[in-house]
Order: structure tokens, then sequence, then C-alpha cells
């Protein structure tokens, strides 16, 4: 009912801008406009003939302009005499008003009946309608729970009309996996994997789901997989996951630690690195008195990934200006956020030119380290104070969007001037 109060608002307000112009008297020009421009064109006649005159215009020029002021003084004066018949006038604007008040609402609203969506019709609350409206396009069980199989129906009609849609066939895979319908997934994810093979998370995929149709074993094909997308992304999480997994399988408890570790070195998430630390213990009991000589555990905190390998020279320019005690920081810090330096080293002038590594051992803070950046800013600063916070007068060098496992040359050439 609000929904036809409102839109009976809209069309009265539609009329209410349409119908007073067409009520309005047309008459070419109204009596009073008529004779403001009789006035207007007699004061510019006057001012033409005493320009021409004190001789300011040519003679041609001064004929020519009266002609057209007295043509347009004419023309007022001549047709302010028009009006239409008041009565044709008047039966011919009602009988326009009539038929454009009743044909609004005779079109919109059986059109809207017709094509538009009723379920707006029924309430003023925008996101319920919106809500009522999303959920007729979904399938519904008995229950009320989304009714996935009529939807994977659905889907697979459209992949076979587009063949060629990569996002369509990792969705089908998806829902074959919530189905637990695994050999179907396989498919689906072969095919997605044939139109994009360097996706590693459709290799995953495929490796998954085979793993999965197997009861959970990753022996064969699956291990391949999970090998190559490693080449492809050696710190994807689920990758590294997979591959413990597959590691253990096989007996090789080694590997599987080792994998395992770098996801622990990774992982952010509080409840999967408990089940990291869970699976490294139950691995670590099942080493050989061997496997134990050939592997050390490490603490989580000392738990690294490759770190960035810096080299700092200073320039000719400026070896003059340095002593060779002189304290020299060497640092890599967040792009943006936090200060503070999530790995340092101090050393001296006297020990350039230098290689060195940045890594999480250097960390200032546990909770802000090297490994949580995917890229840095590294950079090298002789402190002329001796303080580990830029001076005026300061040598230093930097660079940006350094990623761990980068090579660095930092070469000390410019000054720090704030």
């Amino acid at each position: 009912m609000i929904f036809w109060i409102i839109s009976a608002i809209f069309i009265l307000t539609a009329l209410a801008f349409i119908l007073p112009a067409m009520l309005r008297k047309r008459s070419h020009v109204s009596g009073g406009q008529r004779e403001q421009n009789i006035f207007i064109a007699n004061e510019q006649l006057k001012d033409l003939e005493e320009r021409f005159e004190k001789g300011e215009i040519e003679s041609e020029d001064y004929q020519s302009a009266r002609d057209e002021l007295e043509q347009s003084l004419f023309s007022d004066i001549e047709g302010g005499d028009f009006e239409a018949p008041p009565n044709s006038r008047g039966k011919s604007s009602l009988l326009s008003v009539f038929f454009i008040a009743l044909l609004i609402p005779v079109i919109t609203i059986p059109t809207y009946l017709k094509v538009g969506d009723l379920t707006f019709t029924t309430m003023l609350d925008s996101k319920v309608a919106a809500k009522q409206a999303t959920d007729k396009l979904v399938p519904r069980n008995a229950d009320g729970s989304p009714d996935i199989k009529t939807m994977i129906i659905g889907l697979q009609k459209k992949m076979e009309e587009n063949p060629d849609n990569f996002t369509g066939w990792t969705m089908l895979g998806r829902s074959y996996m919530v189905l637990k319908q695994y050999p179907e997934a396989v498919k689906a994810y072969e095919r997605a994997l044939k139109l994009n093979p360097k996706s590693v998370n459709v290799i995953l995929a495929v490796a998954d789901s085979l793993a999965m149709a197997s009861n959970g074993e990753i022996v064969g094909r699956p291990v391949a997989l999970i090998n190559q997308a490693l080449e492809l992304e050696p710190n994807n999480l689920t990758a590294l996951w997979l591959g413990g997994m597959a590691a253990r399988q096989q007996k090789d408890h080694v590997l599987a630690i080792t994998r395992w570790k770098k996801v622990l070195s990774l992982a952010k998430n509080p409840s999967e690195r408990a089940e990291v630390r869970s699976l490294i213990t139950e691995a670590m009991s099942q080493l050989t008195p061997e496997q134990k000589e050939k592997i050390s555990v490490i603490k989580e905190e000392m738990v690294t990934i490759p770190g960035i390998t810096v080299t700092i020279s200073l320039s000719a320019e400026f070896k003059a200006q340095a002593k060779p005690t002189d304290l020299v920081f060497i640092y890599a810090k967040a792009m943006s956020g936090p200060p503070m330096p999530l790995a340092a080293v101090r050393k001296q002038v006297k020990d350039l030119p230098l290689e060195i590594e940045l890594n999480d051992a250097m960390a200032m803070m546990p909770s802000l380290k090297l490994s949580a950046f995917s890229e840095v800013i590294v950079g090298a600063r002789i402190s002329k104070s001796g303080r580990p916070i830029a001076q005026n007068g300061d040598l230093f060098s930097e660079k940006s969007s350094i990623k761990a496992g980068d090579k660095v040359s930092l070469e000390i050439n410019s000054v720090v001037s704030k």
C-alpha cells in the first residue's frame, strides 16, 4: 500500500510540472512584454540617430541598423494585436491536459505490473525487498536452505553453452567439492586448468580433488601438481601445507617438517599455527635417530624465511666526511606504517664495504618482523651524532620496494636534510 501511495505522489508531482505550462495562455507576446519591447526599440532608435549626427557611424551602417530596428518595432506593434480565439485556445489546452493526465497513470501502472518486481510494492524497507528479490533467484529446499544441486544443474547448462568460461569451471568445481562429489570436481577443475595452466590455485584444486577422490591419499599426480605449484609460488601456504601432508604419507618426515616450519613462519591465523605446531610435534616423534641428526628443530621465534642480502659501501665523495669510528645503521622498515625498523644491525664506517643479511632474527619487536611485510625499504645511514634517529648532516642511502630474498647494493652518497 505504501508503495502505491509513493507512486501516486510521484505521478502527481510530474503532472504538477507539466499541466501549468499547458494551461498557460499562448499568445505570442503579452501586452506588458510588447510595450517593453516597443519602448526599448524607440530608445535604441534615438541613440542611433544621435550617433549618426555626431559622425560616429557611417551612412550605410546607420541605414542598415535603422531598418532592423524599424522592422523589430513593426513586428511588436502588429504582433500585439494577435491572439488565438479564446474559446478554441481553451478547448485545445483542456483536451491536451485531460489526455496527458490520463495517459501517465494508464501507461505506467500496467507497464510496472507487467515487467516490474512486485516485491517492492509490499514494503518500504529496500534491504528486505532486495533480499526477497535475490531469494527468488536462488532455488530453495523445503527447509529454506539453498538447493545447491539445482544450482549446479543450472551452472552445468551454462558451462555447456560457454565452455571457455574459466571462472564458471572453478565455481562448478567448488560446488562439487561442497557436495563431496569429488570425481565431478576433478573434471570441472581439469577444464579450468586447461584454460589457465599456470593458475596455482587451480593446480592445487586439482591435486586436492584428486586426493579426496582417492580417500585422502596424496600420491602420484597430486604430488607432482603440488611440486609444480611450489615451483611457481614457493611461499604458497596451501601448497606447503599439502606438500607436508604428502611427505608425511610417504614417511618423509624430514621434508614434512621442513615444509610445515615454513608454513609456521608465514601463517598469521592463530588456529592454523597451533595445528601446524601439532603436526610438527607429531612428525618429530616419528623421526629415526639418523633423521634427528639430519634435522634440528628451531623454536618458533627463530623460524625465518629468506632474508634480504645488503651490500653497503661509502662513495669516494663522502669518505672525507666520515670518521672510521662513526656508527653505520643498516635497516629495513615498512613502506608505510610503523616507523620502527623491522630489522636492524649496527656497524662502523671502518667495516665498509660489507655484506650482511637482514632477517627476522634482527627484529626490534617480536610482533614486527620482516617476514610479515611483502615489500620494505632498505637503507644504510652513517650517524654523525651516534644516535639511531636520523639527524641533519647524516649520510645515507635507501631503496624501496624490496622483497624477501632480494639482493640490494647501497652506496651511501646522500646527506640528511630535514
